[in-house]
């Protein structure tokens, strides 16, 4: 299906000639601290000050193209179903897992009450579902690595539809012409109203307008879309199941990891988790590895279980390993081998490589250490050189 429709941004939009202006005020804000700043009249040419002004008035745009969707979606024959959220939805979802609209009104993909990814909005059409990113920041090359697994996420969620994408960006942006093919790019004008800024930033006109909901069946709320199962952390497992050869389980089948599946794996979990290794076969691994340097003392005898977990990194065609540990009682660490020296750096206790890492935990048995040989073996193989 060629939809036509979205490759021309209607005039509406460019000019950000929103119909139901009042309906921004419906929407929550993170304004407590641009109050702040501006109680303290600070100078506005201070870098901190527009930063903050900055993101305020990103939150604004999002939700001025978000609103300038729902208008569109209405006139638009292609789409079938346009996800609410904000003042639109009827009520959020903090479910353990699955698609839904989160306590601060958004669309999330949640596994593990964790949020896997954000939409700035998702429709469909007949025969695909597209995903929605609007910003005003100018540089968007971390908008592009994070559509991959957006996009990913979405194709094992919906097996049988396309996946695309509009990106909106306000005029200036950068790289407009290197989005994915899978990309209608969409530039509108600048959000230059500083009046309608500082009239939410303080919200003095919220009781002043009535909130405009538009009814119509195509617009459904995200807990209502039927998805693929997709079990976030018990594919972890299967993926470390699988990848050992039946003939020899102490082998990676590194064909494995790179069929069509797996190559969305690493989209949407960026690491895969393989095995794990002893310390004292790190010790002999660095020495090994000709490691002059290590960025950060690491406790020997305080690593949990003894367990140094190795994982799969892949870029582009080529594949690399990274290891984590836990220490008792202590932080999580990300061991990266650059060139001869040992990269350490803290994760997130709160992020996504904590809980993957404590699950991973669980499931790992003797079957799955590995000896030195078995990654030496590894190493010498032709994915990772």
């Amino acid at each position: 299906m060629n939809n036509s429709s979205f490759k021309k941004i209607p005039n509406n939009i460019k000019n950000l000639q929103l119909k139901n202006r009042e309906n921004l005020y419906g929407y929550s804000y993170h304004d407590r601290y641009i109050k702040k700043l501006q109680k303290k009249d600070l100078d506005k040419e201070d870098p901190h000050y527009i930063s903050t002004y900055s993101s305020f008035l990103g939150e604004v745009y999002e939700n001025i193209i978000y609103e300038l969707l729902l208008e569109f979606a209405l006139k638009s024959k292609d789409i079938t179903r346009f996800i609410l959220k904000g003042p639109h939805q009827k009520n959020n979802h903090n479910n353990k897992n699955g698609l839904m609209i989160d306590r601060n009104q958004q669309i999330v993909y949640k596994a593990g009450y964790k949020d896997v990814t954000e939409f700035d909005a998702l429709f469909f059409t007949k025969d695909s579902v597209y995903f929605v990113e609007s910003t005003i920041v100018k540089t968007t090359t971390s908008l592009r690595k994070r559509l991959k697994k957006k996009r990913s996420l979405l194709e094992v969620l919906f097996p049988n539809l396309q996946v695309k994408a509009l990106i909106i960006l306000s005029e200036g942006a950068l790289g407009v012409n290197v989005f994915p093919h899978y990309c209608d790019v969409w530039v509108t004008n600048s959000l230059d109203d500083h009046d309608l800024i500082n009239s939410l930033i303080y919200k003095k006109e919220k009781t002043e307008h009535k909130f405009h909901k538009l009814e119509h069946k195509k617009f459904i709320n995200a807990h209502e879309v039927r998805v693929h199962n997709f079990k976030y952390f018990e594919n972890l497992a299967w993926v470390l199941k699988t990848s050992r050869k039946p003939t020899n389980k102490s082998t990676v089948d590194m064909e494995f990891f790179c069929s069509k599946k797996l190559s969305l794996y690493f989209d949407i979990y960026s690491k895969l988790y393989i095995g794990y290794i002893t310390s004292d076969t790190l010790v002999r691994l660095l020495k090994f590895l000709n490691i002059q340097k290590i960025s950060q003392d690491i406790p020997i005898e305080q690593i949990t279980d003894d367990q140094i977990m190795v994982t799969l990194e892949k870029n582009k065609t080529k594949f690399e390993l990274i290891y984590y540990l836990k220490i008792l009682n202590g932080k999580l660490k990300k061991l990266e081998v650059k060139g001869d020296v040992l990269d350490v750096s803290d994760k997130d206790p709160k992020g996504f490589t904590a809980s993957e890492t404590k699950y991973i935990r669980y499931v790992f048995k003797e079957k799955y250490k590995f000896s030195l040989e078995n990654i030496q073996n590894l190493l010498s193989k032709n994915f990772f050189n």
